[in-house]
């Protein structure tokens, strides 16, 4: 009978205090990505060619994150993370599959804000009027975008 290696990593809070540790061996790992700039390979995770990233998924359930650093005098470091960043952490780094097995499925995302709805046009408003704007979006809780949109439709429809 052979005995199992472990590899004990320690892992950390943000004072340096000794929070758990996990076995390295019974835990799955997920390699941050990177892609290529034309003369160095960035991770995905840091956005450094010098820093770097790898999630584990420890035996008991627990999310790990490493950081290391190739700069000479930065610590190595292993700290928990919740699921929410270890959910973020695999997407950034294009983990899809595995960040469907841990936190289900992956809802098609638009991205940040709310969909096109024309293009982009800057008006400069005197600070007054801007705050008469912002007054009638708090009443009727619009943005001051939609707000600015409803007012021009009004008084465009009142021209005709």
């Amino acid at each position: 009978m052979t005995k199992e290696k472990v590899i004990r990593e320690n892992v950390f809070d943000e004072f340096g205090e000794l929070v758990g540790w996990f076995d390295r061996a019974k835990a799955e790992e997920f390699a941050e990505a990177t892609r290529w700039d034309g003369s160095n390979h960035i991770s995905l995770a840091t956005g450094s060619q010098w820093d770097h990233q790898e999630l584990y998924h420890t035996a008991g359930g627990r999310w790990v994150l490493h950081s290391w650093s190739q700069w000479q005098g930065r610590p190595e470091r292993y700290r928990f993370v919740d699921d929410d960043a270890a959910r973020e952490w695999l997407l950034a780094n294009g983990e899809d599959e595995a960040a469907e097995k841990y936190f289900g499925e992956i809802e098609d995302e638009r991205g940040p804000g709310r969909p096109e709805i024309g293009p982009v046009i800057q008006v400069r408003l005197p600070e007054e009027l801007l705050e008469r704007v912002d007054a009638l979006a708090g009443q009727t809780g619009a943005s001051r975008a939609e707000t600015i949109r409803q007012l021009l439709e009004r008084a465009l429809e009142g021209a005709l």
